[in-house]
């Protein structure tokens, strides 16, 4: 059973946001490439947050594209739009929140993990994850995001560690799909 949070959580893609025209949503969060201007959809009338970073999550991949990775301020915000989320959660109409970036796949999931592990609170990294794969199945929370919300949060690791399975799942579907230079005759 999914647990529930104090508003409604939602996850896409931006090719995506204007489907949820009818959802209600009262609070957008996006997360954009740095440059990418403010694009709120005409149908909306909430409150709209837009950060800026790449999809990076290793020091690696951040030299390699020179990149903004996600650091630790914009991970602040976006647990401070999810204080403000929780502060409204009682308002009528409900609160209803979308997070997206460009995919739906990495930033959104691990912005989405972030939000619900704050609305949870303490020792619900697992639900807060679970919640996040249940809206958005195919999500794989960026890990740089999660490591910086986990600290912010005081969450002692517990976010990295539920999350580890599902990246080890990952990692290991990735091995067995890629061949070895071995197995070409190389």
């Amino acid at each position: 059973m999914i647990h529930p949070l104090p508003y409604r959580l939602f996850v896409c893609g931006k090719g995506e946001v204007n489907g949820f025209a009818s959802f209600g949503v009262t609070h957008l969060l996006s997360l954009e490439d740095p440059g990418t201007p403010k694009g709120t959809p005409m149908w909306f009338r909430g409150v709209h947050e837009q950060l800026h970073f790449h999809d990076l999550e290793t020091a690696v991949e951040t030299s390699t594209i020179l990149g903004t990775p996600p650091c630790q301020e914009k991970v602040q915000a976006i647990l401070d739009f999810g204080q403000r989320c929780l502060a409204s959660s009682t308002a009528s109409p409900p609160v209803t929140v979308l997070v997206h970036c460009y995919a739906g796949v990495s930033r959104s999931p691990a912005a989405a993990f972030a939000l619900a592990r704050q609305a949870l609170g303490e020792g619900k990294e697992r639900e807060a994850l679970q919640y996040v794969l249940t809206v958005r199945p195919f999500g794989v929370p960026n890990s740089l995001i999660v490591r910086h919300a986990d600290a912010l949060l005081g969450a002692g690791g517990g976010m990295l560690r539920a999350l580890a399975p599902l990246k080890d799942s990952i990692r290991r579907e990735l091995e067995d799909a890629t061949p070895s230079p071995l197995a070409k005759g190389i």
